[in-house]
């Protein structure tokens, strides 16, 4: 072992695998921990486009990983119209990297919405009011709110008009590519849940 991190070659595939949803659950739950803020990926006219999204909610039995978003964003377009989605994890300290695919579900004005949206704290909130859709061109740099809005200036009954503009994306999990870079030798994996296979893999 590497300065007291987890040695990983004594690891059998179940094990690995519970470890890769147990990194995920914490995830969604703890925001100072690396597998809160990951890179996903989308589809357009056969581009790939990429940002940094928070994880909101992690569903190991179900293999599910939740992020918020605006529905008047492009990445909410691309999935609507081709819901591949890849999402990617990586952990500096412990050298663990994770490559998610799946397909995307997409929910807005249901009661997985409603839910989250009530939990919903007014300094996010306000992501949700603005008069103009994300990644709209503007002649000034702007975040595109009132001043009151920017500054918090404005009530938890007043937030409820962006209720409208909040969706979830829902990565329903079909696969995890696992990786651990380590000095003696990496280690990759590879779990299937489209076959129900998991298999070492060279890295």
């Amino acid at each position: 072992m590497e300065n007291n991190r987890i040695d990983y070659t004594t690891y059998h595939l179940p094990e690995l695998e519970q470890d890769c949803w147990d990194r995920l659950v914490s995830g969604a739950v703890k925001s100072r921990t690396p597998f809160h803020t990951p890179s996903i990926a989308t589809l357009h006219q056969g581009e790939v486009n990429l940002r940094t999204v928070v994880l909101r909610k992690t569903l190991a039995t179900e293999r599910e990983l939740r992020f918020h978003t605006d529905i008047r964003s492009p990445k909410w377009q691309e999935l609507s119209q081709n819901p591949s989605i890849s999402a990617l994890f990586y952990d500096a300290v412990d050298r663990i990297q994770l490559r998610v695919k799946g397909k995307a579900v997409l929910h807005h004005t249901n009661e997985i919405t409603a839910e989250a949206w009530q939990k919903t704290s007014l300094s996010s909130r306000k992501c949700y009011l603005t008069r103009f859709s994300p990644s709209s061109y503007t002649d000034v740099s702007t975040s595109g709110l009132t001043d009151d809005i920017e500054h918090e200036n404005f009530t938890l009954a007043e937030s409820e008009s962006g209720y409208s503009n909040f969706g979830i994306v829902s990565i329903q999990v079909q696969s995890i590519d696992w990786l651990w870079l380590n000095h003696a030798g990496h280690r990759r994996a590879f779990f299937d849940y489209e076959k129900g296979s998991f298999q070492w893999m060279i890295p």
